[in-house]
């Protein structure tokens, strides 16, 4: 279909149709636009969109967003910077709306290229968002967390208090400034709200930052329970052994914390360097459990968690290995298969 020389009126519907496409549902609400006030995405959209739904901060269009209406953000392929509840650099925002969606104009895929994407450069964000609205999908996104102006203060790239939201092929790269990397209060995305699916993500970056503290790319907290990590990806690169893919701080929850399905814990060091000594630790909490499918694998490091926490963990059906062996040769999950 061309669409060069459609009006406004048309290009809606167009948009519309191509946000049902990618929700995978319909029908939608409100379709705006986030761009980037100058280049070929703005020179083409601006005459195509109605102005009142053309944005250039992220909150702006999540203000005018209505709940439990399907609206959607379109947001054009471009390095966007960030602008939290008070339009302003270095504020945070609160996504809290319910069934309101943000959608990348640009392919989905899992090695954290996608154009659509947030960053932060020149200033401090210690948290880009929490999400404390219901049944959101973000989708084919990109937030670049760490700048050297932030440092140690930028801890964490995403909140999600909410429950039964939807990240589709989205990359949380972080660290990627060194001092942010060597802080121990470094906890990527933390995840307290339940029944959140997390779908070919990506987690960490490739720029190959070194981590050097106790710090990790997830943090399971509060009483969340039941989230879905799918076909994701976790990217480290350590020059210790001492951080962590997984900060388990779960509290009561009575069930599973978090579902693992074919999800790649990847951690490459240099050959003079150790293996993380722990990919999970298990900082206090209460019959909680996790699990992880039989096609999770885990790389460059040398346990899964502490003796004293493996009942806790299931790992393809079966709780890893309690002997001395290291859970890195039981069950065939880990770096090297049990072939005694």
């Amino acid at each position: 279909m061309i669409i060069r020389k459609k009006g406004m009126v048309d290009m809606q519907n167009i948009l519309a149709q191509f946000a049902m496409q990618q929700l995978g549902f319909g029908p939608v609400g409100e379709i705006r636009l986030l761009h980037g006030g100058s280049g070929n995405a703005y020179n083409y959209f601006r005459d195509k969109i109605n102005e009142a739904n053309m944005h250039q901060y992220v909150s702006q269009a999540e203000a005018a967003m209505v709940t439990q209406r399907n609206d959607v953000m379109l947001v054009t392929p471009d390095s966007h910077a960030w602008r939290g509840d008070l339009h302003a650099t270095g504020a945070a925002l609160t996504w809290d709306k319910t069934n309101c969606h943000m959608i990348g104009l640009t392919p989905g895929e899992k090695s954290a290229y996608m154009r659509a994407r947030f960053g932060h450069s020149g200033y401090t964000m210690a948290n880009f968002m929490t999400v404390s609205g219901a049944a959101n999908l973000f989708k084919n996104l990109r937030w670049m967390h760490g700048s050297a102006t932030g440092g140690a203060s930028d801890v964490t790239c995403l909140t999600v208090t909410g429950a039964g939201n939807i990240y589709d092929h989205c990359n949380f790269a972080g660290p990627m400034d060194a001092t942010q990397a060597a802080t121990a209060a470094y906890l990527g995305v933390v995840v307290s709200g339940s029944s959140n699916h997390f779908k070919s993500c990506s987690f960490g970056t490739s720029n190959f930052i070194d981590r050097a503290a106790a710090n990790a790319m997830l943090k399971l907290s509060g009483t969340g329970q039941l989230n879905v990590f799918e076909d994701c990806i976790f990217w480290s690169h350590a020059n210790t052994t001492t951080p962590f893919f997984i900060n388990w701080a779960s509290s009561e929850c009575a069930s599973f914390s978090a579902i693992f399905l074919n999800c790649k814990f990847l951690n490459t060091k240099a050959a003079a360097e150790s293996a993380l000594a722990y990919a999970i630790t298990d900082s206090s909490h209460a019959n909680c459990s996790l699990f992880f499918d039989e096609r999770c694998v885990f790389t460059g490091t040398t346990d899964i968690i502490a003796l004293a926490s493996e009942t806790k963990v299931m790992m393809g059906g079966a709780n890893p290995d309690t002997t001395a062996i290291g859970d890195d040769l039981a069950l065939g999950l880990a770096q090297n298969p049990n072939v005694s």
